[in-house]
């Protein structure tokens, strides 16, 4: 059995994905042995540059799949210890792999891994978070999640000053390592997202079965965070409501599933009167459109 299969889903981003295998290949090679990218269209062998590349799989499923759904099909389709669910998007800036698989050896109970994340110029990106519930979506509704952030953030900056990983309820899915027989356990991503949340729904399954999530905030990834979606926010906010409903119908109890939605429709009522002043040309159209249709979506009116 192979130690690490890197699993790449790609949306119109080879590109990003050829950049992304360069620095792979840079700095993480070493526990590295298969890489497969599932895609929506043919890629040309050529985003993998080196002959010291290791051996890589092309998917070409005859429909768009999701993020879920096509991690999944690579997962069934490697033959590895460990599995690295990477975004397109991100660069690999150092070896953060040998670190946390030692992690995970010596802590058997420890369920997602990632390093954290950072922006294209070194500055910090948001990459986990505590288990979602009725705070967590009032604060999202009501604009506030900020103020939960920051708290989390500076525990982050402790635990880096320290070097120790911390525990969180969730870490993103766009740098996560995790131990393929733990994936399996839970029934690995749940394919009723399209795309967003399927890590946070992850992360919560695997709580729910014993294990603990864990950031690791001295090991760094950049991440470009949505290139791929720069020209379609519409389908960036939609997909992102639409997956809170799903989360909602599968995690939480009659009341708070009632509440979260109220709370939301409130909170697209204030993003849609805002939306002018926070956001400009292509962007403000958008996300507007991804506003009002989320809006319809959560009144069932679609």
């Amino acid at each position: 059995m192979t130690l690490v299969t890197i699993v790449f889903v790609n949306f119109n981003s080879e590109e990003l994905i050829s950049n992304s295998v360069s620095s792979l290949t840079k700095y993480g090679v070493s526990k590295v042995s298969e890489m497969i990218v599932v895609g929506n269209s043919s890629l040309s062998p050529s985003i993998f540059p080196s002959e010291d590349t290791p051996e890589f799989k092309l998917i070409s499923p005859s429909s768009n799949l999701g993020f879920g759904k096509a991690n999944n099909l690579a997962a069934k389709q490697s033959d590895s210890e460990y599995l690295c669910f990477l975004n397109p998007d991100t660069l690999v800036k150092q070896d953060f792999f040998t670190p946390i698989i030692d992690f995970i050896m010596a802590h058997p109970n420890t369920g997602a891994c990632a390093p954290s994340l950072e922006y294209e110029d070194g500055s910090y990106q948001s990459s986990a978070g505590d288990t979602m519930g009725l705070w967590y979506e009032f604060l999202e509704a009501t604009m506030l999640i900020n103020l939960s952030r920051k708290k989390l953030r500076k525990r982050i900056n402790a635990a880096e000053s320290s070097g120790a990983p911390l525990n969180v309820g969730w870490v993103s899915g766009a740098c996560m390592i995790i131990k393929r027989d733990v994936f399996e356990s839970v029934g690995g991503f749940t394919e009723d997202y399209f795309l967003n949340y399927e890590d946070i729904d992850l992360c919560k399954k695997l709580t729910d079965a014993g294990y603990r999530n864990y950031i690791f905030p001295a090991l760094k990834c950049t991440h470009l965070d949505h290139k791929s979606f720069e020209s379609n926010y519409e389908l960036l906010v939609y997909t992102r409501y639409e997956s809170r409903l799903i989360y909602a119908s599968i995690h939480y109890g009659a009341i708070t599933k009632i509440t979260s939605r109220l709370l939301h429709i409130i909170g697209l009522l204030l993003r849609i009167a805002l939306v002018n002043f926070q956001f400009h040309g292509k962007e403000k159209k958008g996300r507007r459109i991804g506003y009002l249709r989320s809006l319809r979506l959560y009144l069932g009116l679609n």
